[in-house]
């Protein structure tokens, strides 16, 4: 079991993917950052999806989440198998895998094409309204009804007084009047009966409110079953519905209701909204339509007929609606953001993976942080060679609140290895490097860490608090890592290209580095009519040394000339070791005069070299110096290098330590 299982992970039967990309490490590293990334990626996904469903207990269609978590998951663990298949080519279980996660991304979607028609039931903020204004027709129509039985109370009364005055002028008439009144009352009192049972059975609270009194004069059984009170204590005159009842925000505006409400002509309503406490203290939301019913002495209303409907579900709902659509709006201006940071992210990642040297990526980085930290200074800084001081190598912002250098035991941050931040609550908890006049409001300092390494320092400082959110803590320490991965990278190309071109032993270009460049810049002082020379030198007696003192002296000799020679030259000047004992400096457009005077400095400057072998001083160095110079020796930089080597013999031949040349 044990041998199928590695068979299955590192078969040695096939080949690994990395051959495809020839082990180029840069592209292999491209595949690899960018299918962790992805599988980082997909697997953060299912997370924020329980998340969410966790926290909303009451989202439909649980199991669909579920299906759509496990199909992500596998997709994400295809681009991990993606990475293991470039060392191992475990091809098998790649396929195995795709094949799952093809089996799930089909049931999910053959589960998901049912739910969409269940989905597309679930009523909508729009049906809720059309049901409102239903329920708003329905009450006019209520309306409507009561109007017309007190109109039909009206003609019945009309009635009586016709009947009451055929009787006083109708005696022969009386018994027939008396039996029609008779009749005619019982009607009435059936409509007062009929208008009774429709006040008290309707669904909302009826109620009568009386200028004069400045009081609720009826009010309907419903207002017991609603709100609590007795119809009794909402009529007493001791009560002050406005003050005891009704929600204090809304108490002005009742009362300019009143006033308008006491304009009222027949057949007119006026309408609001307002809340009232209970009995048990809780608020309640109540639509109130409010139309003239008796006119007084003075012609207007005497008294106002309303009908009150509890509308506190509706608002419940309003009020959540508003309430989620405003998360939904603060989620989706967030989301943006994000996404926003994520491009400027991966151009600053593509950007520095573009970068041939770590200078000048250094040079770039102030303009991709900027946009990514609009609201901030900042600065990122390196750790120097010798490990004891930080320096800047890139600032934006209008005021950057800390140090240009620093000591790294002056950062909490690079102290500890993670995040620190220091806000002004906390004062004492600032990092030294950080200026105290005047003292950041806030400030954010991440250490840059590769490769198990410590490469520098990403700082940034805010003018608000509030604007070090979490998301924002979250993408500096994901900007402080790429730029950290980025410098690693070219670090190490940089060290692998030295490793090519440069003499382990001196740290002078060798021998290869040499004759590349020797014919280029041949070609460009050729094409731009200048000189070149070529300074041919070599150790005098340096076996002499080894044997003396031992080969470790001689590579002693060798490292002092080396480190003398990259410090005295041009920087345009080219010093290299040809080989053993041999040094070549090429100096482009340098006369034959001005390259005697150079070498006789170099010759002099070496002389007075004091290399130390086993605590013990060498001897004096001399070099013997061989000049040739372009285009007077030759054109090519076989003749170049021939006639140098032959002015070099001819130096040794005059007693070894001086420059010669041919004339």
């Amino acid at each position: 079991m044990q041998e199928w299982l590695i068979n299955l992970v590192s078969p040695s039967n096939y080949m690994p993917h990395g051959h495809c990309y020839l082990w180029q490490t840069p592209l292999i590293w491209l595949h690899v950052v960018s299918d962790l990334l992805i599988a980082a990626a997909y697997y953060s996904i299912p997370i924020m999806l329980v998340y969410f469903v966790q926290k909303r207990q009451d989202v439909p269609f649980k199991a669909i989440f579920i299906l759509f978590s496990l199909f992500i998951l596998s997709c994400g663990t295809t681009h991990v198998l993606e990475v293991w298949t470039l060392w191992y080519p475990a091809y098998w279980l790649s396929g195995t895998t795709k094949a799952f996660t093809a089996l799930v991304s089909l049931y999910t979607a053959i589960e998901l094409y049912p739910l969409i028609p269940q989905a597309l039931v679930l009523p909508s903020s729009t049906q809720l309204e059309h049901l409102n204004v239903e329920l708003a027709h329905q009450i006019k129509e209520r309306q409507i009804v009561e109007l017309e039985v007190r109109h039909l109370n009206a003609e019945l009364e009309e009635r009586v007084e016709e009947r009451t005055a055929d009787l006083e002028h109708a005696n022969l008439q009386l018994q027939i009047e008396i039996a029609e009144r008779h009749q005619t009352e019982l009607a009435l009192i059936r409509s007062k009966q009929f208008s009774e049972q429709i006040a008290q059975f309707t669904p909302n609270i009826l109620y009568i409110y009386d200028f004069n009194k400045q009081q609720t004069i009826y009010c309907n059984r419903f207002v017991s079953d609603i709100l609590g009170y007795t119809p009794d204590e909402i009529k007493s005159p001791d009560k002050n519905i406005l003050e005891e009842y009704i929600h204090p925000s809304d108490r002005e505006a009742l009362r300019q209701h009143l006033v308008r409400c006491s304009s009222l002509t027949p057949g007119n309503y006026l309408e609001i909204e307002y809340q009232i406490k209970d009995s048990r203290g809780n608020w309640h939301w109540f639509n109130a339509r409010d139309t003239f019913f008796e006119q007084g002495n003075d012609g207007k209303p005497k008294q106002i007929l309303g009908i009150a409907s509890d509308i506190t579900e509706r608002k419940k709902a309003e009020l959540e609606l508003q309430e989620i659509n405003h998360q939904f709006s603060e989620r989706l201006i967030e989301l943006e953001k994000r996404t926003q940071e994520m491009i400027r992210l991966g151009e600053m990642t593509d950007f520095l993976q573009a970068c041939l040297t770590v200078a000048e990526a250094e040079t770039a980085l102030a303009d991709l942080l900027r946009p990514l930290f609009l609201n901030s200074s900042g600065a990122v800084y390196v750790i120097k060679e010798s490990r004891n001081l930080v320096e800047a190598v890139a600032l934006w912002g209008d005021s950057v609140s800390s140090q240009a250098i620093f000591h790294p035991y002056e950062c909490w941050a690079l102290r500890r290895g993670s995040i620190h931040i220091g806000e002004k609550i906390s004062p004492n908890l600032y990092c030294k490097h950080i200026h105290q006049d005047p003292i950041p409001e806030a400030t954010l300092c991440l250490p840059m860490m590769a490769q198990g390494e410590t490469l520098g320092l990403l700082y940034l400082n805010f003018e608000n608090p509030q604007d070090v959110t979490p998301a924002k803590k979250r993408l500096a320490e994901t900007v402080s890592k790429q730029i950290a991965i980025s410098l690693a990278n070219l670090k190490l190309r940089e060290t692998l290209q030295n490793q090519s071109f440069r003499d382990s032993l001196t740290g002078l270009y060798n021998r290869r580095y040499l004759e590349a460049t020797i014919i280029r810049e041949l070609h460009q002082a050729n094409r731009n009519t200048q000189s070149l020379s070529v300074m041919m030198m070599d150790i005098d007696y340096f076996k002499s040394f080894n044997d003396n003192w031992g080969h470790d002296a001689g590579d002693s000799i060798l490292r002092a000339i080396g480190n003398f020679l990259q410090e005295n030259v041009r920087q345009s000047d080219i010093p290299c070791r040809y080989g053993g004992e041999e040094l070549v400096v090429i100096m482009p457009n340098t006369s034959i005069e001005h390259t005697k005077m150079r070498a006789e400095e170099i010759r002099q400057g070496i002389k007075q070299l004091k290399v130390y072998t086993e605590g013990k001083e060498l001897a004096s160095i001399s070099v013997s110096i061989g000049i040739s110079s372009f285009p007077f020796h030759g054109t090519t930089y076989e003749q170049l290098f021939r006639v140098a080597d032959e002015a070099l013999y001819r130096a040794k031949q005059n007693g070894r330590d001086c420059v010669f040349y041919l004339t």
